[in-house]
């Protein structure tokens, strides 16, 4: 049986984690507003720094090599990307920080991920102007007195190239290297793998 005593105190706690949860949650807001504006800021200079050694070394990724010739061999991967994220795109993300005030970040991953989901190339609508097409084409008659009649377009299957080219892109607007990438894609297809075992032997 609870202790009836005791949901008074806990309540009191609750409510000031909740508080300070609150606090933090602004503060890392601001924090990430002040990073991504700044060009003064940690994230802003490694960025330039990678893009930089990317220029000079002419190459498109950071190897460990690399990392370690620049002395950033120290810096976690993923800040290191999303740095160089935050570089290329800064007069973007800073546009689209100030026409859009409420939007406000715990962390400069999240910003990144929002604003590549926001701004991610839309998929026109062609099935409704398709129908509006067959529509009218079969109201129309020929010159034998009959009724035209289309059939609806099949959707173009990706190739192989079609998805990689998407991939590549996918990887670009997200701030994630092919290295990175190569060793998830490992990690996935090994997991099929087991899962096409496991119901083999099933």
């Amino acid at each position: 049986m609870q202790n009836i005593q005791n949901i008074p105190t806990l309540k009191s706690i609750g409510s000031e984690l909740t508080s300070a949860y609150k606090k933090e949650q602004s503060s890392l807001r601001t924090k990430t507003t002040k990073i991504v504006f700044s060009t003064e800021s940690f994230e802003f200079k490694l960025g330039k720094l990678i893009s930089d050694i990317l220029s000079l070394e002419n190459t498109k990724l950071i190897t460990k090599e690399l990392a370690l010739k620049y002395s950033i061999n120290a810096i976690d991967k993923r800040r290191r990307s999303e740095a160089l994220n935050l570089f290329s795109n800064h007069s973007n993300y800073v546009t689209w920080l100030k026409n859009n005030p409420k939007k406000r970040f715990t962390s400069l991953s999240a910003m990144i991920k929002a604003y590549a989901f926001e701004n991610k190339p839309k998929q026109e609508d062609t099935s409704s102007q398709e129908v509006l097409q067959i529509e009218d084409k079969s109201s129309e008659q020929s010159d034998v007195g009959q009724s035209v009649k289309e059939e609806p377009k099949v959707q173009k299957k990706l190739t192989a190239s079609d998805v990689a080219f998407e991939t590549v892109l996918a990887l670009d607007t997200n701030g994630i290297s092919k290295e990175e990438f190569l060793v998830a894609l490992k990690e996935q297809l090994e997991l099929i793998e087991d899962n096409i075992q496991l119901d083999e032997v099933a």
